[in-house]
C-alpha cells in the first residue's frame, strides 16, 4: 500500500500493480483504496502525478461506496414480501427503481439516502401488489363463472387500513384490499379475495355466508387463520 499528500493535506491511498499494459489503468478497490495498473516503464512520480490530478473523482467514488454501505446498513436490511424476508442489494445506478424477485429486493439508485432507498422500495412494492392484485382478482371471477356466478363488475382498491384486511361495497361493486397484506403469502391474500367477492351474494357473516365461501374456496381458513397470529 502506497499514498500520496495532496496540497490540502488529504492522503490518497493506492496500490500498484506492474503489468503489460499500454495505458495507465485506474479503479476503486473500496472506500479508500485506488487500484492502479500501470507498466514497468512508467515512473511512479508520473502515477502518483496522474493520481493526485483525478483525486476529487476518486475521493467522490469513496463517499458513493461508503454512502451504499450506509444505505444497505441503515435503511432496510430486509423487506417483507409474499410471506418472505427479502434482503435489500443498494446498487449504483441512474435507474432509480427498486426490482422484487423471490430472492431478494434490489435497489438501483445514484442517492443512497435511507429515506430515498425506502421510498423506491415502498414505490416498488405498491406496484407489484396491483399488479398481483389485478391477477387474483382475475383469477377468482374466471373460477366463480365457472362455478356458473357471474361477479359483478368489481373495482379493486388498494389502501392501507388498519382494522380490516378487506372490505367490499356490494351496492357500488366495490372491494377495497389492505395493502398490508402485501407482507403475507400469495393464498392469504387470495383468501381475503375469495371473502370479500362472498359478500356479493351474502352481506353479512352468517353461517350463511361461510358455507358459501367454504364451497367456493375449501381452504379459506387454512389461508386466512394466518392473519389472526401474523
Amino acid at each position: 500500500m502506497k499514498q500520496i499528500i495532496l496540497p490540502d493535506g488529504r492522503e490518497l491511498c493506492y496500490e500498484l500493480i506492474r503489468k503489460r499494459v499500454k495505458n495507465i489503468n485506474f479503479r476503486i478497490k473500496d472506500e479508500d483504496v485506488v487500484m492502479v495498473s500501470a507498466s514497468s516503464k512508467v515512473p511512479i512520480k508520473y502515477i502518483e502525478q496522474c493520481l493526485a490530478k483525478r483525486a476529487e473523482f476518486f475521493f467522490g467514488a469513496f463517499e458513493k461506496i461508503k454512502a451504499r454501505k450506509a444505505a444497505q446498513e441503515k435503511s432496510a436490511e430486509c423487506v417483507k414480501w409474499l410471506g418472505k424476508e427479502l434482503p435489500v442489494v443498494v446498487y449504483d445506478n441512474s435507474r432509480e427503481t427498486a426490482v422484487f424477485d423471490e430472492n431478494e429486493c434490489r435497489v438501483f439508485t445514484k442517492d443512497f439516502g435511507a429515506e430515498n432507498v425506502q421510498n423506491l422500495i415502498r414505490t416498488a412494492r405498491l406496484e407489484r401488489f396491483k399488479a398481483l392484485c389485478a391477477e387474483l382478482n382475475e383469477q377468482v371471477r374466471t373460477e366463480l363463472k365457472a362455478r356458473g356466478f357471474e361477479p359483478p363488475p368489481a373495482v379493486i382498491t388498494i389502501k392501507e387500513m388498519k382494522s380490516r384486511w378487506g372490505s367490499c361495497s356490494y351496492k357500488r361493486g366495490h372491494i377495497s384490499i389492505n395493502l398490508r397484506l402485501a407482507d403475507y403469502p400469495r393464498e392469504t391474500v387470495l383468501s381475503v379475495f375469495w371473502h370479500e367477492y362472498a359478500h356479493f351474494w351474502h352481506h353479512d357473516h352468517s353461517d350463511r355466508f361461510y358455507r358459501f365461501l367454504l364451497d367456493l374456496y375449501p381452504d379459506y381458513y387454512k389461508h386466512n387463520n394466518v392473519l389472526k397470529t401474523g
